[in-house]
């Protein structure tokens, strides 16, 4: 089978799979694992892929995602007459089955499966300790800067971090997924934790000042984005770093 795909952690996914030979294709942002990625073809960003130079390779499938991939580059592809693999967990159990139907499409069935099954014994291990846990924390985590950006309860990375015993103070805005705040809205929530991932923005320890000269009494975590948002092989553990990270 040859595969391309604009989806990050899918890549990294396909190749933990053993289907390194099969990826024709990835985006610019495909990274990991950065010991082989290289040899993949660069075909685009994930929000402007190359979709000519994609039609062209004929691939047996296109790995995509509704959350990181435009609408119209996948209905550009389909005309083409090329299939596609969509995707779109919203939680980490999701994402378990998610990888389940990936290995399915890509020939990979059984790796997929045992992957899965660690995924789902490390979210039982999660939910578990958040029953011994005490209440969750009020936690501010944005995910930009200029403007600061932040996101719902209903994401997967609002999941993840939920994982983590962390009550995200805009969790349950209405409206997109995604979306700006102040920071006079941020102070008004009142967080007890801020958690700083290094992507897609890289946060530092700089900006932890800055939201403390702001005003923000709080305790401040800096993370690994990819645990955050990443879905696949590094589930397991990105469950584990979070809680840890949390309580410490």
């Amino acid at each position: 089978m040859r595969i391309v795909s604009l989806v990050p952690s899918l890549t990294e996914t396909l190749i933990h799979f053993g289907l390194l030979e099969a990826l024709i294709g990835r985006t610019r942002y495909c990274t990991e694992p950065a010991v082989v990625v290289d040899a993949i073809e660069t075909l685009g960003g994930t929000k402007n892929p190359d979709v000519a130079r994609i039609v062209r390779l004929r691939p047996d499938l296109v790995i995509v995602n509704k959350e990181e991939n435009r609408l119209e580059d996948c209905r550009d592809m389909e005309a083409a007459g090329l299939r596609l693999h969509v995707t779109e967990p919203r939680t980490v159990a999701a994402a378990a089955d998610m990888i389940e139907q990936l290995g399915v499409a890509c020939g990979a069935a059984g790796a997929a499966a045992r992957l899965a099954g660690r995924c789902r014994e490390a979210l039982a291990l999660s939910e578990a300790a958040l029953t011994r846990g005490g209440p969750s924390l009020r936690t501010f985590c944005p995910i930009w800067r200029g403007p600061y950006m932040t996101f719902r309860r209903s994401t997967y990375i609002g999941d993840m971090l939920a994982r983590a015993g962390c009550g995200n103070v805009f969790g349950e805005r209405p409206g997109p997924d995604y979306f700006a705040v102040t920071i006079d809205e941020v102070r008004a929530a009142a967080p007890e934790l801020v958690v700083l991932p290094d992507e897609p923005y890289a946060f530092e320890a700089g900006h932890a000042d800055e939201l403390r000269e702001a005003g923000l009494r709080a305790r401040f975590v800096m993370v690994d984005g990819k645990d955050l948002a990443w879905y696949g092989p590094r589930i397991p553990h990105a469950l584990q770093a979070l809680g840890a990270a949390v309580t410490t």
